[in-house]
């Protein structure tokens, strides 16, 4: 139900938006071929057909993005920049692949391209102007719901949280009738009045007559649930439950259908999907190919010259390290420490003495960690994934939050989500490794190939402008 009026929205928005678009690529052709008189070889019809590929990439991606891309009628202001960037390049990119595959040799590539810039200011604007007006016209008085909240509780878990919700959801046509509750309880940012206790919800429900019942705690049993949903829709109200269990067991609940079955699980797993494990599976074999053979020879010379001066030894260091499931692997790095220091499992810190002079500057760029792609190659580890451990920082950290054993799910990785975010080097804190656990984490559960595309593009930028954080 609140669901839908979401889905329902962001699809409008996206048809509006779709329409502002369309009218904006005409208005750029005309500009182009009439008033600038470049003459634009193919006809209006021929450039027509790329002003709809982009009104239809628009809304295949509202189809199948919706719940995110929410984000654009909750009011936050960077959020809907983003979003438009977001949405300019998935056009963008339908619109060169649709160009390159069917050798398009009629539409200037200037023209498409200096259309680009236009096509993100019409989509930030709509995206900043529009949703205030489109929402108080689809959510007019008429359509508009009051929802009674009820809790047996004394208290409320996160009730910033809540309030923040219920403020946002004002914009979706719905008010608070009041609440119903054993004593007086604050949301913060909403302002509602208590009606009575919970055992007078029934009259309170004949006299108020609210569209929604919205319990702000989970059900005790199913014969509540039975109550509870015959007393609303007796009176053609609908039922809702809050049930917060990120907050009850730290972790977020998704609810999903299976084969006819329904199940809460908590954690989302795309790296689950045959399709995305072997699209990255190709992804990492053509990075670590690349690597092995076209920058490793040359950086395995160079590297052998300077510890021939500065340290003695191995080229290559070797160490265990916990890996997919927690197996063991043997990890491949360019040494740079001097020999012996591999038996010090402490982690390097600022100044250490162990590290040779070349070696630091191998750690500062993170071109230490090149040989890893032969492990990419072996399957042991993947081009992007949570950092691999020693096993003895491994048992130090679990300590430090539940799911920490969860970054195990899926290959290790040469870079990740903390890396690029720049926690790299020492975790000095208890808080720095829950940070990078936490990131972790959030890319387990967000895994896409885009998202793959742009930690390795961040990893390369850092390596020609190191952060201070790495050595």
């Amino acid at each position: 139900m609140i669901l839908e009026r979401h889905k329902g929205a962001v699809a409008i928005h996206a048809l509006v938006q779709g329409a502002a678009v369309l009218c904006v690529f005409t208005a750029w052709y005309l500009t182009v071929d009439i008033w600038l008189g470049f003459e634009l070889v193919g006809g209006f019809f021929g450039y027509l057909i790329y002003g709809g590929l982009a009104v239809a990439a628009l809304l295949v991606r509202a189809t199948y993005r919706a719940s995110n891309d929410a984000l654009v009628l909750s009011g936050l202001f960077r959020g809907r920049l983003k979003l438009a960037g977001r949405q300019t390049l998935f056009v963008g990119t339908v619109m060169t692949v649709f160009l390159v595959a069917t050798k398009d040799k009629d539409i200037s590539r200037i023209f498409l391209f200096s259309w680009i810039p236009l096509l993100y200011a019409t989509l930030a604007l709509t995206n900043l102007a529009m949703p205030h007006l489109l929402l108080r016209l689809v959510f007019s008085k008429n359509k508009r719901q009051r929802f009674l909240l009820m809790t047996r509780q004394s208290r409320l878990e996160k009730p910033d949280r809540l309030g923040e919700w219920l403020l946002r959801q004002q914009r979706m046509g719905i008010s608070i009738a009041g609440l119903v509750s054993p004593e007086e309880l604050q949301i913060p940012r909403v302002k509602f009045s208590r009606l009575g206790a919970p055992e007078e919800l029934d009259s309170i429900f004949k006299q108020l007559k609210p569209d929604v019942l919205m319990c702000l705690e989970p059900a005790r049993d199913h014969a509540e649930i039975a109550q509870l949903l015959s007393l609303a829709e007796g009176r053609g109200a609908r039922l809702v439950f809050w049930d917060d269990l990120e907050s009850r067991f730290g972790a977020r609940a998704w609810n999903a259908e299976v084969d006819g079955l329904n199940f809460v699980h908590f954690r989302r797993e795309p790296l689950e999907s045959p399709l995305y494990r072997a699209i990255k599976r190709i992804f990492d074999l053509l990075v670590a190919a690349v690597a092995v053979f076209l920058i490793m020879p040359w950086l395995c010379l160079l590297v052998w010259i300077f510890q021939r001066f500065q340290s003695p030894g191995p080229i290559f260091f070797r160490q265990p390290r916990a890996g997919l499931a927690g197996q063991e692997f043997r990890i491949f790095k360019f040494r740079t420490m001097h020999t012996g220091a591999e038996k010090d499992t402490r982690q390097a810190t600022q100044g250490d003495g162990r590290i040779y002079p070349f070696g630091l500057w191998l750690r500062k760029t993170s071109l230490d960690e090149i040989p890893q792609f032969l492990n990419v190659l072996r399957g042991e580890m993947s081009v992007v994934g949570p950092r691999p451990h020693l096993q003895e920082h491994n048992s130090q950290w679990e300590r430090l939050l539940e799911a920490f054993h969860v970054r195990a799910i899926v290959k290790p990785g040469l870079t990740g989500l903390a890396q690029v975010r720049g926690m790299r080097g020492e975790a000095k804190t208890d808080a720095d490794v829950v940070r990078r656990i936490e990131s972790d984490l959030e890319y387990i559960e967000n895994y896409s190939p885009m998202i793959d595309l742009l930690i390795v593009a961040q990893t390369a930028w850092q390596l020609l402008f190191p952060k201070n954080s790495a050595y």
